[in-house]
């Protein structure tokens, strides 16, 4: 579902809206008078209640008026904002809930084991502040001291293949993970990518905005606060800067992969070993891999024109800029791992929401632990233990199993009712569903870390050298998968830290047709409702959101993409399964759901809703909970109120004005309140669980409706 994830070097979108209302206001409508004519989402009956003081305790709110701030209006009442965020939320709460269990982990002691003991050692040198602070910033001098005394090119060479002088994998063009072929998805390539720029995009060194400034101070800055603490002088720093500028131009301004054809793609990005050869020239590309371990790697996905150039700059000529250039990578690369004075003044800079706030709060702790895991190389080992502990019978998996088994069953018998598809696409849609690589909650390996030498503050370690370990784990893994050509996307690697399980997220990849429902997810109904939920509870979180992850294989997007996650055949001739009339009858109900949402305007005299930037997660909302509604059908009892109720639950958020407004900008999911309300008021089965009527603010007549599936 790609929910919103706070990541520390990006805005953190927070899905909010609304207006305020007076104190003794009455906000039922308990007269059932007809909707507001303009035809908005609500007709007038509804109130953004994600954002704080909208609804209030006293307030009267009718279900079939305003769902959302009648469902969560007893959440809404007990909310407590984070001081950090600005936000008060169900994923919150289920991140906390996770570093909790992350935490339970480090002090189990029935946890035993090569793995535990490596996890365990990791967080006590995360965890023990004062033997941080002793350190400082130490730990970084002894990898920027091996960089200053490089003396050649030759020995740049040898330092980049290093994984012992250079375990970050710093350079010019790095091993950034194996994954499929574009034109075949049974093959197996190393994609190899230049390395992030201290500015943003390449757009950044070009032209020269705001924007860009900004991100230059607040570059500068760190550099001149790390180096100055290493007592670099100003003059040797500003040196630095500008040699790193330099390359960093230079990258920005020869790196083009995101700009190749389909032609390009095809033909001249993916190369074979010898491709490569003839590629680098005189940039010794091929040494570098395999002093990293890739000698068996014989496929590569790379930006050629940059790999053909970077001979111009591999020279005596640009050393010291290329050292510079270094020094800035590996500060960037460890600038989260040192003393509490350094890490307060990164998450301050980086952290959206840390300006407004001094310290470091609950929220942002459990958010920060996994990420500087992550940079420490130990998410798979955190994945493969949370699984031993948390999942240590089959129950839990049976029942995700056994649920994702009925929504594909489910979304056959929908496919089969939709009466706009010709038999050829709903046969090619079926198809689709059918080879769709269910991954659920386990990957298919475990972790071993047992190879890694974590050493305590006791016997002269620190946080920076055991995430040295940590990354070369993760590059010895990555070296050995690349060497076999196969590819299989039924198999899910625990080592690829973009489908960690401990994410509290679902995702669907459009060039896998795979979906990926992790552990963490599953923490929103624990953190919603306890973890004995019921069925209705555990449907109407983790069930829609399931169906959810499904759709993306069938919204405007996802039809793009065949059942085997091509977007291109042989003949580099863009794949459409459907019928160019069908193509246009989705595109026709699509555009219809985009222009519904496109009249809601949340907070009274701000922006409209972009309904075009929204409109794929809203199909994937809407057909998660329709999947879900046919796959309960044959369930006796089965309490639809709690389930519709639940579905609310987790969109329950509070937040500020200013939030929603810079969601509104930049979140391709549509707000939480118009997650609930929008999607619910389009089927007959809420309608009439809720003796639903025409002129109640959550009625919409059936031939107003806009789901596309």
């Amino acid at each position: 579902m790609k929910r919103r994830l706070f990541a520390l070097c990006l805005l953190m979108s927070i899905m909010i809206s609304g207006c305020g209302n007076a104190a003794e206001s009455d906000l039922s409508n308990e007269d059932g008078s007809g909707s507001d004519p303009s035809g908005i989402p609500g007709g007038g009956k509804w109130v953004d209640s994600d954002v704080v003081f909208t609804v209030r305790s006293e307030d009267n709110i009718r279900f079939q008026d305003d769902f959302a701030a009648a469902a969560n209006k007893d959440y809404i009442a007990s909310a407590v904002l984070d001081p950090a965020y600005e936000e008060a939320s169900i994923f919150l709460d289920a991140n906390k809930l996770m570093y909790e269990r992350y935490m339970e982990i480090a002090s189990d002691e029935a946890m035993s084991g090569d793995n535990a003991e490596r996890y365990k050692a990791l967080v006590k040198l995360y965890s023990d502040w004062d033997e941080r602070n002793k350190l400082g910033v130490k730990p970084l001098e002894k990898y920027i001291s091996d960089i200053q005394s490089i003396s050649s090119i030759s020995e740049l060479t040898q330092y980049q293949g290093n994984t012992t002088r250079n375990p970050f994998g710093l350079g010019l063009l790095n091993p950034e993970a194996v994954s499929t072929q574009l034109q075949f998805p049974d093959k197996s390539t190393l994609k190899l990518q230049a390395p992030k720029l201290s500015l943003g995009s390449n757009s950044s060194y070009v032209e020269y905005t705001s924007n860009t400034l900004a991100a230059k101070e607040k570059n500068d800055d760190v550099i001149f606060y790390f180096l100055g603490r290493l007592d670099f002088s100003e003059k040797e720093i500003k040196a630095i800067l500008k040699g790193n500028y330099r390359i960093e131009t230079f990258i920005a301004r020869n790196s083009n992969i995101e700009n190749f054809g389909v032609g390009e793609m095809f033909t001249q990005a993916q190369n074979t070993r010898e491709g490569l050869k003839t590629l680098q020239g005189d940039y010794p590309l091929l040494q570098i891999l395999d002093s990293r371990g890739y000698l068996k790697c014989d496929s590569f996905y790379v930006d050629y024109s940059y790999l053909q150039s970077l001979h111009k700059i591999y020279t005596e000529k640009n050393l010291e800029d290329i050292k510079s250039f270094l020094i800035v990578q590996t500060i960037d690369s460890v600038k989260y791992l040192l003393d509490r004075e350094s890490y307060e003044k990164m998450v301050k800079l980086y952290m959206n929401g840390a300006d407004n706030y001094e310290g470091i709060s609950d929220s942002q702790n459990s958010v920060l632990f996994r990420n500087d895991i992550k940079i420490c190389g130990f998410l798979p080992l955190l994945d493969t233990l949370y699984l031993e502990k948390y999942y240590t019978d089959d129950e839990k998996i049976d029942k995700i199993n056994e649920f994702t088994n009925a929504l594909i069953k489910a979304y056959a018998q929908i496919l089969d009712e939709e009466d706009w598809m010709s038999e050829e696409t709903r046969t090619a849609a079926k198809g689709k569903l059918q080879n769709m690589a269910l991954h659920l909650v386990k990957p298919d390996n475990i972790a071993d870390y047992s190879a890694a030498d974590i050493k305590s503050y006791e016997e002269g370690g620190n946080l920076v050298e055991a995430a040295a370990e940590g990354r070369r784990m993760i590059e010895t893994h990555m070296a050995v998968k690349s060497a076999d050509s196969n590819w299989d996307r039924y198999k899910w690697d625990i080592y690829d830290a973009s489908r960690t399980t401990t994410e509290v997220n679902c995702v669907y990849y459009c060039n896998e047709n795979g979906i990926y429902i992790m552990a963490g997810y599953l923490a929103m109904c624990d953190a919603a409702f306890g973890e004995d939920a019921s069925l209705e509870q555990f449907a109407g979180i983790v069930g829609t959101t399931i169906g959810h992850e499904i759709t993306h294989g069938f919204d405007s997007n996802g039809t793009k993409f065949d059942l085997y996650g091509r977007q291109f055949d042989d003949d580099k001739i863009p794949i459409d399964w459907m019928t160019p009339q069908d193509r246009s009858k989705m595109d026709e109900k699509a555009s219809k759901l985009a222009g519904y949402f496109s009249l809601a305007r949340p907070i009274p005299g701000q922006q409209k809703v972009n309904g075009n930037a929204v409109k794929d997660e809203a199909i994937a909302d809407m057909g998660g909970v329709k999947s879900v509604l046919y796959a309960v059908r044959e369930i006796p009892d089965f309490d639809y109120d709690e389930f519709f109720r639940a579905f609310a639950r987790q969109y329950a958020e509070q937040t500020t004005e200013e939030n929603e407004l810079d969601t509104m900008k930049s979140d391709m999911h549509p707000l939480p309140f118009h997650r609930v309300n929008i999607v619910l008021q389009q089927f007959d089965e809420f309608i009439e669980t809720y003796d639903i009527k025409p002129g109640d603010g959550m009625y919409l007549s059936p031939e107003k409706r806009v789901n596309v599936w």
